[in-house]
């Protein structure tokens, strides 16, 4: 019995990449090229889903066909859907600045790609670009943890607030208690790491955090309580307020002293500045 439950279809994703590259037009700039398969990551357990980026310098790929070398050379990316036998590929294509500079970003799609150019795994890399992604991946702006955290704290704090509507009527509170998961894994992720993953990802990785170890039975309850246990649903309602508790503790090692860390709802209505 394999360890990685995403062994046998990583293996088939490997060589429908590496046959990817042996075709046209990538053959012809083969010692350009980066191909890294992204998703799914080692030891995660995964679906018939595969993601690849793919990743050339720009001078390389001006040559390239359509819709590869007009794209590249217009610093735009290029994402397809091919066909593959028993998998469904998303091939992402863009030019090695161009990713450098995505990975540069604290939008909430470039945290979750830190996280997974810090867990692919190279099909093809003669240059050796995988190892400057995850580098680059671990590099914030001096302001970003705490503005990151910030925004991730005010949106824990609006999820749970939601939940409320558990402890009337379940039924209509389901869309909440999935926010509210979300919000609570990826602050968990984010303190740990300073990344979080995509949301197939989020508990597993959460599960394994400081926060997440601590609020792991809430976890567990919002999970339940989206599956229709009326009971789970109560009680992740009941326990909102200690959640939001035990993530003021953690991040207060560093914002203690911050007015979006004491008194978030404030915080939150005040104007844009």
């Amino acid at each position: 019995m394999t360890s990685d439950p995403a062994d046998a279809l990583r293996e088939q994703a490997r060589e429908w990449g590496r046959a990817l590259l042996s075709g046209t037009p990538w053959s012809t700039v083969s010692d350009r090229v980066t191909l890294l398969l992204v998703e799914p990551p080692a030891k995660f357990p995964a679906t018939s889903s595969v993601t690849f980026w793919l990743t050339i310098d720009t001078p390389s790929a001006r040559n390239l066909p359509e819709p590869y070398g007009p794209a590249i050379s217009a610093d735009r990316a290029v994402v397809e859907h091919p066909r593959a036998e028993g998998l469904r590929v998303t091939l992402s294509v863009m030019s090695d600045d161009a990713l450098h500079r995505f990975l540069s970003g604290t939008t909430p799609a470039a945290i979750e790609a830190r996280w997974q150019a810090r867990h692919t795994e190279a099909v093809s890399d003669r240059l050796r670009r995988g190892e400057q992604y995850a580098l680059r991946a671990n590099l914030l702006p001096d302001d970003a943890p705490e503005r990151i955290s910030r925004t991730l704290f005010l949106d824990l704090v609006s999820s749970v607030r939601a939940l409320r509507s558990l402890e009337a009527s379940p039924a209509p509170g389901l869309a909440a208690a999935g926010g509210a998961s979300a919000a609570a894994c990826r602050l968990a992720c984010f303190d740990d790491e300073g990344s979080y993953p995509p949301l197939e990802h989020l508990r597993t990785v959460a599960s394994e955090t400081r926060l997440g170890r601590r609020i792991g039975t809430w976890l567990d309850d919002l999970v339940k309580a989206v599956g229709g246990d009326d009971a789970a649903a109560r009680r992740a309602a009941s326990a909102a307020d200690q959640v939001v508790e035990e993530a003021r503790v953690i991040l207060g090692e560093l914002y203690r002293d911050r007015p979006w860390l004491r008194t978030p709802e404030a915080f939150a209505l005040r104007a844009p500045r």
